[in-house]
């Protein structure tokens, strides 16, 4: 007995000691990920290895890497990763354990203005007189550090065209090889005489040169010749662009111009359509010319529009078209809110991406800034191309849930954008899908609210998608996308005495986990609000509040004399009544009252807190001034902004 006591005081000193030990100060940088470890079983034992660890040490494998047999784990929240390693390398049976380190990336490119491009990477720097906030940006130099992009990759910028003598951008322009330069031969019979960049629809000649600027700096933003010692970066160093212009010296093009240079990019092998301009009008023409790019595999990226509406009320075209090939696209700043101007909309504008303060190429070998969602879509179509580089395999839908389910949420984009999300570059780049979350549990709060919280078992996902239906024979539906690393989401605007259901899930851009399981709970009985008490003599106070319940039998009135005193009930009031009078109270007594709501099965939450002093006889009495209750505020921003029926650029400026 003596022996297992001494066995019992070390295990508990090396639990306090070891595994509950803290990890090194966060405010060092951190060379590997917290909870997880990189480990090696001996062959024979791994199967067995693997499901003890997990049943007595509650330690999951992520992964399972094939050809090393290497697993990726992760430790319970309680155990550090130097508590873990230490309990790994006494294992005979492990041929080695190690953290899983960080590895920073190291493809900075030299580019002269690489420092003003803080939507790909973002320090707080000052960029046009506007400071910003760290790690605003869409993690391009990390992403760099896995690809920089394929020439094999074709973007069409359908546009104002492009200076295809820029430094920056001359060696990415894409180079129609069936064609012969200035033999006055239409050498590959596509209708297009000496079309080696492009072709433009305005001039309907060979010769698409940007007579406004606009499709340059767009040009820039997506595929700017990366680490050349010059000027810029575009996201995407080394895509093609095909030059298709369309709109004219003034910004204004017709859909005929651009239908022909949509259907220009499907036949001479564009991958993606970066479309930074648009209008309120709907055009059969444009959207059937869109939905054959889809047919042919073409991703289509729109800007959202920069005239602050909801384009799920106020459509804003092409971006507002229900096709599957469109990712639609909102601005943000270098504080990853959503911009003043940027049009938002749940269902119809998709992700958020930087456009404000972009520095890019300008025709004449010049640059410049630039806002508007014009200049956040060309980082989207940049992020396509990088992604579509690497892995040439993946279809464009593929490419599209890809953007879609890597974004970093964002709270200015949460019920503003289909995925609440700004773009990340590198969060594209995940190599499997992440584990479910379990545990799931539901609490009702109030009459309108019910708390969720779950389980993180993945270390790789980019956000939590949660989804609720209403009794159980209902259909699920998305509510809320919640950041990564979150565990608990508070569910609002519900109606009381409501059964609501609830499952959540991981995603990241390889993919969505499995459903966690379901949770149900049932809203209570609303509560009463805005409870206000006022003074009427020295004898009497009037209370009111608001009645938020059809459900209730009464209210309850309580009273108390003083802070630190006990309530007790001092009035019953039938249901739907609103006011009661207090009288018979002592003059000068500072008297505290709150309310709720019963029926047969429970009583609401109490009201908020509400005082009042009665009147001295001193004072004269009545209408006395003292009362406190609940408080709101708001603002109202009343912007009419005109939208001309032509297509048009999209800055705001």
């Amino acid at each position: 007995m003596k022996k297992l006591v001494i066995l019992i005081l070390l295990v508990i000193c090396f639990l306090a000691d070891h595994i509950l030990a803290s990890e090194p100060d966060s405010s060092e940088r951190p060379s590997y990920a917290p909870g997880e470890l990189l480990v090696k079983h001996k062959r024979s034992v791994r199967a067995a290895a693997t499901q003890y660890y997990r049943t007595q040490w509650n330690i999951s494998a992520l992964r399972t890497f094939r050809v090393t047999g290497v697993q990726h784990v992760k430790l319970p929240r309680w155990m550090t990763v130097q508590a873990a390693l230490e309990i790994y390398l006494d294992d005979p049976d492990v041929e080695y354990a190690e953290p899983n380190y960080y590895r920073r990336a190291s493809v900075t490119p030299d580019d002269t203005y690489f420092n003003r491009l803080w939507g790909l990477h973002n320090t707080g720097q000052y960029v046009h007189g506007t400071s910003g906030t760290p790690d605003a940006d869409i993690d391009a130099p990390e992403a760099w550090d896995i690809t920089t992009g394929s020439n094999d990759i074709v973007i069409a910028v359908v546009d104002t065209g492009v200076d295809y003598s820029h430094p920056d951008l001359s060696d990415n322009m894409w180079f129609n090889t069936g064609e012969t330069p200035d033999n006055e031969i239409d050498d590959d019979g596509n209708g297009y005489v000496d079309d080696v960049h492009g072709w433009d629809f305005i001039g309907n000649d060979k010769d698409p040169m940007d007579l406004h600027g606009h499709g340059t700096h767009v040009t820039g933003i997506a595929a700017a010749k990366g680490d050349n010692a010059i000027g810029i970066t575009g996201v995407c160093w080394t895509a093609e662009i095909m030059l298709l212009r369309f709109l004219d010296e003034n910004g204004i093009g017709t859909v005929a111009d651009e239908i022909s240079a949509i259907d220009y990019a499907i036949a001479n092998g564009a991958h993606i359509i970066s479309a930074s301009f648009g209008s309120d009008t709907y055009s059969q023409s444009e959207y059937n010319a869109i939905s054959r790019a889809n047919s042919e595999g073409i991703l289509f990226i729109a800007a959202a529009g920069n005239d602050s509406l909801n384009n799920d009320t106020s459509p804003f075209y092409p971006a507002s078209y229900n096709l599957p090939n469109i990712i639609s696209v909102g601005a943000t700043d270098q504080d990853d809110n959503l911009t003043w101007f940027s049009n938002y909309g749940p269902t119809t504008v998709d992700v958020g991406a930087p456009g404000v303060n972009i520095y890019s190429t300008s025709p004449g070998m010049n640059y410049q800034y630039m806002h508007g969602t014009s200049v956040a879509t060309p980082h989207v179509a940049g992020l396509a191309a990088l992604i579509w580089g690497y892995n040439s395999s993946l279809t464009h839908m593929e490419i599209k849930d890809i953007i879609l389910n890597g974004v970093d949420i964002k709270p200015s984009l949460n019920g503003k954008t289909f995925t609440g999300g700004r773009i990340n570059a590198l969060n594209a780049f995940a190599d499997s899908r992440p584990q479910a979350p379990d545990g799931l549990a539901a609490t009702p709060e109030s009459g309108s609210r019910i708390n969720l919280s779950w389980t993180d078992n993945s270390s790789s996902e980019s956000r939590f998608e949660i989804e609720r239906k209403t009794g159980p024979g209902g259909t699920y539906s998305r509510i809320a996308n919640i950041a990564a690393d979150e565990t608990s989401y508070s569910d609002t605007g519900l109606s009381e005495k409501t059964t609501y259901y609830y499952q959540v899930r991981a995603i990241n851009s390889a993919g969505n986990s499995a459903y966690s399981n379901e949770a149900d709970a049932t809203t209570i009985l609303a509560g009463p609000s805005n409870l206000s008490a006022v003074d009427s003599s020295t004898s009497k106070i009037n209370l009111s509040w608001a009645d938020n319940s059809f459900n209730e039998l009464g209210f309850k009135i309580e009273r108390k004399i003083g802070t630190g005193a006990t309530y007790s009930q001092i009035a019953d009031i039938a249901a739907d009544e609103t006011s009661y009078s207090d009288t018979g109270l002592n003059e000068a007594t500072t008297y505290y009252y709150r309310v709720h709501a019963y029926d047969t099965a429970e009583d609401s939450d109490y009201s908020n807190e509400a005082s009042a002093t009665t009147d001295s006889k001193s004072s004269g009495g009545g209408g006395g001034s003292c009362f406190i209750a609940t408080a709101g505020f708001g603002s109202c921003v009343d912007r009419n902004y005109r939208l001309r029926p032509s297509v048009r650029l999209l800055p705001p400026d």
